[in-house]
């Protein structure tokens, strides 16, 4: 008995040690790092060891080489035979068009043929200026067409405008031969009544 009376005696004397103890040490916040501060300091590194001077430098190389020499034409080749079609441009309006004062030019759902109203008195020119076959073929056609525009498949600009002596574009991500059909050059498009005719030439 005097022992069951002493451990009882004890339990109620001492706190339960469940309670809060405190805290103990020195306690530290959880901080992250700064994004900014790591990008900062890793263009302040590439400023120092001069990575970020040679990384612009080739992105104005690379920005000038795609001036002067496009990106190749993709699907476009010499042409092994001739070739001919017609184009037909007419359209069909998805919105009504103006002049710009209110008068209506064409209204949506309608279809209009462009050479009905506005003649085409250009020859358009594809070719490619590496190809000096193609080259000496465009200067014989040049000696006989009044209205024309040259347009490179591939090629550079600069150098086949001084051969030319004449203004050179560049059909860029060949829009206008995917417009056209044109597959292979050289290759011409001239009005003929209201449809543009189309051909590609074989240069013997």
């Amino acid at each position: 008995m005097k022992i069951g009376k002493i451990l009882l005696l004890l339990c109620v004397s001492f706190p339960s040690f469940s309670n809060d103890l405190g805290s103990y040490g020195q306690l530290f916040p959880i901080k992250e790092p700064d994004m900014m501060d790591l990008i900062k300091s890793r263009l302040n590194h590439m400023e120092e060891d001069g990575e970020m001077d040679r990384i612009k430098q080739k992105a104005e190389t690379n920005v000038k080489e795609h001036a002067v020499r496009p990106p190749k034409v993709p699907g476009v080749s010499h042409a092994n035979k001739d070739r001919t079609w017609l184009y037909d441009p007419t359209f069909t309006a998805d919105k009504d068009i103006t002049d710009g004062r209110g008068n209506y030019i064409i209204h949506a759902g309608q279809s209009i043929n462009p050479l009905d109203r506005i003649p085409f008195n250009e020859t358009l020119f594809f070719i490619d200026g590496d190809n000096n076959s193609e080259l000496d073929w465009l200067k014989s056609k040049l000696k006989f067409t009044i209205n024309y525009k040259i347009i490179l498949v591939n090629g550079n600009i600069p150098k086949t405008s001084d051969k030319l002596n004449e203004q050179i574009y560049f059909d860029q991500y060949g829009v206008m031969v995917n417009k056209f059909g044109i597959k292979n050059t050289p290759a011409e498009v001239y009005q003929e009544k209201n449809k543009l005719r189309v051909k590609e030439i074989k240069i013997p």
